[in-house]
């Protein structure tokens, strides 16, 4: 039964239900991150802090019920919370001064990229010894990169180098849901771009994941990259959610 007040909810099972088993709270939280959880109307809401930035607001449903989870929520008066991630849409509905921040999107596959890539052969799991040369690769090419090679939450790296050794694309994976590999960090070198290298990699991992026995593989992207749109949408993600990242004012 739907309320217009908020509600803690007890726990992540909790959560799954009050959110109709979305394949975000099923797929993006789990009991090990869950910090707090609530309902309001048709939207959940919940906190977790795994990847950096502080104590992180998640809001989902409705615009309007979304946005006002959000709201209520952060007029409890908790300082920890230093940002909110949103529907794109709520942004209007939180009546809550916001900051700066990013909108993006959240794609999902269930299915391995086909037809297989000619350059998924070159992709490697990178190592230690990668790191600087990963470092520089995301200075270069992708500078609000959601992951730095020094980012604990991500269980591994994975990159193509062309024939001279340079390390030319690369991507990080990390889960958060035990078989449900999320990537982040997807890049390419400047002078590389337009090859098919991010695709490649993308691909690469993507079918590795599958065929070891994950139930998905999820990635985020910047509502502004229409290129990489377009890659990811031709190896067969599809878009779960648009949502918008924003500090809270004054924190």
């Amino acid at each position: 039964m739907l309320t217009s007040t908020l509600t803690e909810l007890p726990d992540h099972a909790a959560l799954l239900a009050a959110g109709g088993n979305h394949p975000i709270t099923r797929w993006l939280t789990s009991p090990d991150v869950l910090e707090q959880a609530w309902s309001q109307g048709d939207a959940v809401g919940w906190t977790v802090s795994k990847w950096g930035g502080g104590r992180t607001l998640w809001g989902l449903g409705s615009a309007a019920d979304a946005g006002g989870l959000v709201t209520a929520v952060l007029g409890r008066g908790d300082a920890s919370i230093g940002r909110v991630i949103v529907p794109v849409g709520a942004l209007a509905h939180v009546d809550t001064p916001l900051g700066a921040g990013d909108d993006w999107d959240w794609f999902w596959t269930a299915a391995a990229p086909d037809p297989r890539r000619p350059g998924e052969d070159a992709v490697r799991v990178l190592g230690a010894a990668d790191l600087g040369d990963l470092e520089e690769l995301l200075r270069l090419s992708s500078p609000r990169s959601s992951a730095m090679p020094d980012d604990a939450s991500v269980e591994a790296w994975y990159g193509v180098r062309d024939a001279s050794g340079t390390l030319v694309a690369c991507a990080a994976r990390d889960e958060t849901v035990s078989g449900v590999p999320h990537l982040r960090a997807i890049a390419t070198h400047p002078s590389f771009r337009g090859r098919g290298l991010g695709a490649d990699v993308t691909a690469a991992v993507t079918r590795a994941a599958l065929a070891g026995g994950a139930e998905a593989v999820t990635l985020g992207m910047y509502a502004d990259n229409d290129v990489a749109r377009r890659l990811y949408e031709r190896l067969g993600y599809q878009v779960g959610q648009a949502f918008a990242t924003r500090a809270v004012a004054g924190r």
